[in-house]
């Protein structure tokens, strides 16, 4: 088992510990097997989530305050909104591993989630499993390989979608154009 610790520099917050759990992943040369990563605290949470929208955290955080609200009016709710909010959303999350990577999508990341910051935080990750050999490199698995591509082309069709739609109203609209 190892520790980790976090600054929490806001009321409320996600940070993507991914890289940590990586790491952890690497440092115990961890092939075949499960990650748990489990975070104490009574105000917050670990989750998985997507990492793909600069604005996840805030649509996040909106989301979960419209269903269990801070303050009602003017009145706080009371402290123990924020160790709600966190037994909902779990304070383990258990993540498999295999040929030494994350089985997680291309857009998922794993979250440390502060619902009353802010402070230091701790996280623990333990793991189990089968070990890469002293040569053996870690890789992506060729299912995951093939669900990252997947996601390239989705990308990729997405982003022409949008240059046709923009090329399309710059067509309609050429008075727009002679006004920049």
């Amino acid at each position: 088992m190892k520790t980790y610790e976090i600054e929490i520099t806001a009321s409320e917050q996600m940070i993507d510990i991914t890289p940590m759990v990586n790491h952890y992943i690497a440092e115990k040369r961890l092939k075949k097997g499960l990650v748990q990563i489990t975070v104490p605290g009574k105000t917050s949470a670990v989750m998985i989530s997507i990492n793909d929208d600069r604005r996840m955290e805030r649509e996040f955080f909106n989301k979960v305050n419209h269903l269990m609200p801070k303050y009602d009016g003017m009145m706080f709710t009371g402290w123990t909104t924020s160790s709600v909010k966190a037994a909902l959303f779990g304070v383990n999350e258990s993540v498999m591993v295999e040929q030494g990577s994350l089985v997680l999508d291309a857009v998922q990341s794993v979250y440390l989630v502060e619902f009353q910051g802010p402070g230091k935080r701790c996280f623990f990750i333990s793991g189990f499993g089968s070990e890469l050999d002293v040569d053996e490199k870690a890789e992506i698995p060729d299912a995951l390989a093939q669900q990252f591509k997947i996601h390239e082309n989705q990308k990729e069709e997405e982003a022409r979608m949008i240059e046709e739609m923009r090329r399309e109203w710059r067509e309609n609209h050429p008075e727009a154009e002679s006004e920049e």
